[in-house]
């Protein structure tokens, strides 16, 4: 390794090297650099950005969503026996919920499609105090209100919803005021009869940073509220379950499955994000991992120059005693020692950004269009483990490569060819 470090630091850096091969060594440690570089830092700024999401999603969303056949109503479900026996389970928060889609519409005209949801007490205080801890969370530097009221005085009473801050920007809602909401077949009825509504009023706003919930959804005391409306032909009730370990849940959805019951987890209702991030990530290390591939081919540019000026010193080494493979090994670490240092220095960068992004977050981006803030980084240990090894195979094929053709000639030939050269430049 003595000797591949000296052909290294005498052929390739040094002033004897010739300053084309000696420029051309130092792009190859740079380009290698950047590309292993912005290969980890973008793909550690998305695992952030995924983590960002997935937190705030366990902390809105219940982590399975349990519908019985055939239960139409809460008291149904309570006492039913899949309810009673969520109920027993240690660490497990259940509530009945209901939905039904409604349209809004507010006293200056404006309409809009909406989806109630109906939820006990316990479950809109945890949806407000985890909303505001995932918002702390995501936003450091924002100026958040403080939160002083106490979570009896924020739930809504008789007659009284809470809007998804999105949805009340769409229509001009503010707080206090009245709105009407119909059940969206009664568009359908003859005309001259009369639907069924209900006027509520808007005691608050609730926001997540999701779009489904800040844009679509509206809150309202399960039984409190739009009773004028319980025969929607979209209303159905079911049972929000949460757990200690939302990320190991398919046993749990796989026993209540077998019993019956129809289960969504989570992970189910977000599939379509979750994929979206799932091909956003890949299509990413696609296109950056062929960006380093393309550089590490500069390797093999190096090694070619270094081996067709240096082919009287191959002939004496081989004369020597070296034998062809060992030759070839030779300069085959001397081109791993080159792309070393490009690898290991992007890398070090790279963690080093990383962790300052991570530990220091900075309020670069506008709370109007991100999700966040600040701009995430969580390094995966494992993705970067493969990066290293796929560059340092690329690495070492790009080496043996010219390195396998430049010892197949002969110390003899090797020697005759390279005073043959001198004597035709003389």
């Amino acid at each position: 390794m003595q000797l591949a470090w000296d052909i290294f630091r005498h052929y390739l850096l040094s002033r004897r090297a010739g300053s084309l091969i000696r420029t051309v060594a130092w792009l190859c440690m740079v380009g290698v650099g950047l590309g292993v570089m912005a290969l980890i830092v973008v793909t550690s700024v998305m695992n952030g950005f995924n983590e960002q999401i997935h937190r705030r999603l366990l902390a809105v969303e219940p982590h399975l969503v349990v519908r019985i056949p055939g239960a139409t109503e809460p008291e149904h479900l309570r006492a039913h026996a899949i309810y009673k026996e969520l109920e027993k389970r240690p660490d497990t928060l259940i509530d009945v919920f209901e939905n039904q889609d409604v349209i809004l519409r507010t006293v200056d005209g404006f309409f809009q499609g909406a989806i109630a949801k109906g939820v006990e007490p316990g479950a809109l205080s945890y949806i407000m105090r985890e909303a505001r801890k995932a918002m702390m969370a995501n936003h450091p530097h924002a100026k958040l209100q403080e939160q002083t009221e106490s979570e009896d005085s924020m739930q809504p009473g008789p007659g009284e919803i809470y809007v998804g801050i999105d949805l009340a920007r769409q229509m001009g809602i503010f707080e206090g005021d009245k709105v009407v909401v119909i059940p969206p077949e009664a568009l359908l009825l003859p005309a001259g009869e009369a639907p069924p509504f209900e006027r509520v009023t808007v005691k608050g706003f609730l926001r997540t940073d999701i779009q489904d919930i800040d844009g679509m959804q509206i809150f309202f005391g399960r039984g409190k509220t739009f009773n004028a409306l319980r025969k929607g032909a979209s209303r159905e009730v079911g049972i929000e379950v949460r757990v200690k370990d939302p990320e190991n849940i398919d046993g749990l959805k796989q026993e209540l499955s077998a019993k019956g019951a129809v289960v969504a987890t989570w992970v189910d209702r977000n599939s379509e994000i979750f994929y979206a991030l799932k091909m956003e990530k890949i299509a990413m290390t696609v296109f950056l991992g062929l960006a380093a591939l393309i550089a590490s081919f500069s390797i093999v540019s190096v090694l070619v120059l270094l081996l067709t000026q240096k082919r009287k010193d191959i002939g004496l080494l081989m004369s020597l005693g070296l034998s062809p493979r060992q030759t070839r090994w030779l300069f085959v670490k001397v081109g791993l020692v080159l792309s070393s240092i490009g690898i290991f220095g992007g890398l070090l960068v790279c963690l080093g950004v990383s962790f300052v992004v991570g530990r220091y977050p900075l309020p670069v981006l506008p709370d109007s269009i991100y999700i966040n803030s600040t701009v995430p980084a969580t390094v995966d240990p494992r993705f970067v483990a493969g990066i290293l090894i796929v560059a340092g195979l690329i690495a070492y094929f790009s080496a043996d490569i010219p390195a396998r053709k430049a010892t197949r000639e002969l110390p003899a030939e090797a020697l005759r060819s390279q005073h043959q050269n001198r004597e035709e430049r003389q």
